[in-house]
C-alpha cells in the first residue's frame, strides 16, 4: 500500500502531482441520485426514496414542532436555526420515527475495504492508467453501495425495533423493511468536482 501526504507531494515530486490530482478531482458518492428516487408505489404524499432515506436516517419529529418551526422558516429564519430557537424554547426534540441512519454507519463500518480500493485508484493514477484509477474509484462505490444495502438487515445497525403498532400495520418487525424500494435505489456515481 501507498499512503501519500501532503508533504510527499509537495516534495518537488511534480509528476507525482499531476498523477494524484486526477483521483482528487474526482469524487464517489453513495446514496439515492435525483432521478433514481421516485417510488413504484407512490404514497399521497408523493415522497421519494431520496426523502425517505433522509427521514429514516434523522427521524422524524413531532407534528407540533414542524408547524412552529415552519412558521420560523417562513418568515426568513434558516432551518438550524429554526431549530435552535424551538429547542431553547421547548427542550430536547421528541421524535416520532426514530433515527434509523444507513449511509454513514455503513460506510463507516467498511471503512477499511473502502479505502483499500480508494487507495488503489491513486496508484494507479500515479502510474498514469486512467482505466484502472476509474475501475478502483468505481469499486470503491460498490463496496460503499453494497455496504449501504446490507446495513438494513445488519445486526450492527443498532436501530431501534417498530413500535407495536407498526408491526401491526406493517406485519413485520424489520425496520425499513416493506417494499425494498428504498434500499434498491441506493447506487453510487463517479463525477468530477
Amino acid at each position: 500500500m501507498v499512503t501519500l501526504t501532503a508533504r510527499t507531494i509537495r516534495s518537488g515530486k511534480g509528476s507525482m502531482l499531476n498523477a494524484v490530482l486526477p483521483v482528487a478531482k474526482k469524487e464517489v458518492l453513495v446514496g439515492i441520485p435525483a432521478e433514481n428516487s421516485s417510488r413504484e408505489t407512490q404514497s399521497d404524499d408523493n415522497i421519494n426514496n431520496a426523502e425517505l432515506l433522509y427521514i429514516q436516517s434523522h427521524g422524524v419529529r413531532q407534528a407540533e414542532m414542524r408547524a412552529e418551526m415552519q412558521q420560523h422558516i417562513e418568515a426568513g429564519k434558516k432551518y438550524s436555526e429554526a431549530h435552535s430557537l424551538y429547542l431553547e424554547s421547548h427542550g430536547s426534540a421528541l421524535w416520532h420515527v426514530p433515527p434509523r441512519p444507513v449511509l454513514e454507519p455503513s460506510v463507516e463500518a467498511n471503512k477499511e475495504r473502502i479505502g483499500n480500493q480508494l487507495a488503489q485508484a491513486s496508484v494507479a493514477a500515479i502510474k498514469g492508467d486512467e482505466d484502472k484509477r476509474d475501475l478502483y474509484l468505481d469499486r470503491a462505490g460498490q463496496v460503499a453501495e453494497n455496504a449501504a444495502k446490507k446495513w438494513f438487515e445488519n445486526p450492527e445497525n443498532g436501530w431501534p425495533p417498530n413500535a407495536p403498532a407498526t408491526i401491526r400495520a406493517k406485519g413485520s418487525d424489520s425496520p425499513l423493511i416493506d417494499t425494498g424500494e428504498m434500499r434498491k435505489a441506493i447506487t453510487h456515481v463517479i463525477r468530477e468536482r
